[in-house]
């Protein structure tokens, strides 16, 4: 899984990346075949913004949150979209087992190769 992250409006620490970081490698265990995420941190007046861009094959799961405080907002953007993927996970499952399986061997040979193709 590719993890981007963009800070508009403000200099981003390190410390904050790295939460962010760790926090968004915990989708991995919602859904195995995630691609790519995309953070985008922005601040608003005085809000703080957090956008979760979170691409699987077939789909891309995206959630924005805005609260008081950097940290919260990614936190529970992280959660929304945990849930979208335990529901999107859910409904392969439900429809069709033996596409999971493609997904896995897809998902592996982008890995190996570094190319999407998207």
């Amino acid at each position: 899984m590719q993890i981007r992250i963009t800070a508009r409006h403000f200099q981003l620490t390190e410390a904050l990346k790295e939460y962010a970081q760790r926090e968004i490698s915990q989708l991995e265990k919602f859904f195995d075949n995630i691609i790519d995420c995309h953070l985008i941190l922005d601040t608003e007046r005085y809000k703080q913004v957090a956008e979760l861009m979170v691409k699987v094959y077939g789909t891309v799961l995206t959630s924005k949150v805005k609260s008081e405080d950097m940290k919260v907002s990614i936190e529970k953007a992280v959660e929304k979209v945990g849930r979208q993927l335990k529901k999107y996970s859910s409904k392969l499952k439900e429809k069709d087992p033996k596409k999971i399986e493609a997904l896995k061997n897809k998902s592996s040979s982008i890995v190996e190769t570094g190319f999407s193709g998207f």
